[in-house]
């Protein structure tokens, strides 16, 4: 199921319809190696309602049609901090960080 996630760029208003696996995609991409700025334009034009995919290519390229570094970054980030994922939070409990600390620092004496 996708997160309708909404960016205001400039004065329109961009609906991006992020789902686990386009995210993931993303993040791997960025992860192997990939060029930070190309993936996420990559995954904001996949995400974008299919409607407004020319006017946020126009907003997002410049005259020779290479993605606007600063601008892509400043509307992937806040994609980043909107999306929620389906999964559920991992959290270490404290108790736990302790055991693995006393038990790192045992192993390496």
């Amino acid at each position: 199921m996708a997160q309708a996630i909404a960016v205001t760029i400039g004065e329109t208003d961009f609906v991006f319809n992020v789902t686990d696996k386009g995210f993931n995609k993303f993040t791997d991409s960025i992860s192997t190696g990939g060029k930070a700025t190309l993936a996420a334009y990559s995954f904001l034009s996949d995400a974008v309602e299919n409607k407004q995919h020319a006017a946020l290519k126009g907003l997002l390229v410049n005259e020779v049609n290479e993605p606007r570094s600063s601008l892509v970054m400043d509307v992937i980030k806040i994609v980043q901090e909107e999306f929620t994922s389906e999964l559920p939070s991992v959290v270490k409990t404290r108790a736990s960080s302790e055991t693995s600390s006393k038990g790192t620092a045992s192993s390496n004496s």
